[in-house]
């Protein structure tokens, strides 16, 4: 939400139980922020305490996934965002209830806090600055998967643009080379979860896809380029040519967010 993820469910022998498994949430909603210079600080805790007991909330009845405010370790040329919120829910109906609760929260406040709380945000946003972007996934790392020993700190981001018309193509690499590589790396304990997403409603013109990785720490990386390093060279090399092919290569940015807050 410029104010930020579990694909296939884990095979069981019971079909019954199978049917029960829990499916991973389908969207997530990501806005961006610009604060004002010096008010960094402030205002990623003026976002998680006027957030919080909300998407408490909305968590315990299951409306939401997770939530979290990330901010730019690695800078990228154009983009001059300050922090990111994420909330990852099921669907379309679970963000109506989102935005209901926060309207109806909102409708609680008396006015002078309310005016508080408004003139706290203007003063530590840049204005115009809140941009947003709807993430629809596609392929995403199993919910059954061990999570890290311990909570993520980073975000690892490739965004790329796919060729019309591929987007198949691209869900179909990603399931043969993306995906195995990630769950190796992923049992070591350092990463996950992961996935694959392209825009739901298009907001942003530089990217259609977005490879996402959450890192315990960045040694995480180490293991993720020896895992790539391992493997066949010829077919390493192949799953390079269709990339390119079906992708415009010189658009395909990468960055690392770190992790402010994070929620459960």
């Amino acid at each position: 939400m410029r104010r930020f993820i579990y694909a296939l469910i884990i095979l069981i022998t019971a079909l019954s139980a199978l049917a029960q498994a829990p499916q991973p949430p389908g969207l997530t909603w990501v806005r961006y922020y610009e604060a004002q210079p010096g008010k960094e600080m402030e205002f990623a805790k003026l976002l998680s305490e006027s957030s919080k007991s909300v998407f408490d909330k909305l968590i315990a009845d299951k409306k939401v996934a997770a939530w979290g405010i990330v901010v730019p370790v690695t800078h990228i040329e154009g983009e001059t965002y300050t922090h990111a919120a994420y909330v990852t829910v099921p669907d379309w109906a679970a963000l109506e209830a989102m935005i209901s609760a926060f309207e109806a929260n909102d409708a609680k406040m008396p006015p002078a806090e309310m005016k508080k709380l408004d003139d706290a945000f203007m003063a530590a946003l840049k204005p115009g600055s809140i941009r947003d972007v709807i993430l629809r996934h596609l392929s995403q790392a199993p919910l059954a998967t061990a999570p890290p020993t311990t909570r993520p700190k980073y975000i690892g981001v490739d965004t790329y643009v796919i060729k019309q018309g591929r987007g198949m193509d691209a869900v179909g690499l990603f399931n043969e080379w993306g995906k195995p590589l990630f769950t190796d790396v992923a049992a070591k304990g350092k990463f996950g979860p992961w996935g694959l997403s392209m825009q739901e409603i298009q907001t942003r013109g530089d990217w259609t896809h977005m490879i996402w990785y959450f890192m315990n720490d960045l040694s995480a990386v180490d293991q993720l380029n020896a895992g790539t390093m391992a493997l066949d060279p010829m077919k390493l090399k192949g799953y390079d040519v269709r990339l390119r092919d079906m992708s415009e290569p010189e658009k395909h940015r990468t960055s690392i967010l770190r992790i402010v807050y994070q929620a459960p």
